[in-house]
């Protein structure tokens, strides 16, 4: 695995690792069901390899082939980022957790084989942490087909 750059002068060596939690499916259901729909992935499937999904680093690599997320961007700032979420997302409660170490749901990711890897949620919680350049930890969902 690649270095992972920071972005703001030494942030990694300052900033306390957020303590990453699996985000529970009530919460990320409407996620699962708009997956399933647009996909064509059958949603219990996906219900139950959320179950067994396990948290896990997300890779330079994986972060770079996922085409549905902003946070691919490597330039983005914490101003620019405010700005692109305004009226959409409290990014300055989710970039605060991130310097401060805080507990946070982990976005989801899925992998699929045959697939490049697929945010499901969390776009905004991985754009933090390009911006604070902190190595996300993601919540895998690993299916098959």
């Amino acid at each position: 695995m690649s270095e992972f750059p920071s972005y703001e002068a030494g942030a990694e060596n300052e900033l306390p690792k957020p303590q990453w939690l699996k985000p529970s499916l009530a919460e990320e259901m409407g996620e699962l069901e708009r997956h399933a729909k647009e996909s064509g992935i059958a949603l219990n499937s996906l219900i139950e390899a959320f179950k067994r999904a396990e948290l896990q680093e997300l890779s330079d690599e994986e972060w770079e082939n996922m085409k549905n997320c902003d946070s691919r961007d490597t330039t983005w700032t914490s101003e620019q980022i405010h700005e692109h979420l305004e009226g959409k997302r409290d990014f300055q409660k989710i970039e605060d957790g991130l310097r401060n170490g805080a507990v946070i749901p982990a976005p989801v990711v899925l992998f699929r084989e045959g697939h490049q890897p697929n945010l499901l949620a969390g776009d905004s919680r991985l754009l933090g942490c390009r911006a604070l350049g902190l190595r996300p930890t993601v919540l895998a969902i690993h299916m098959n087909r």
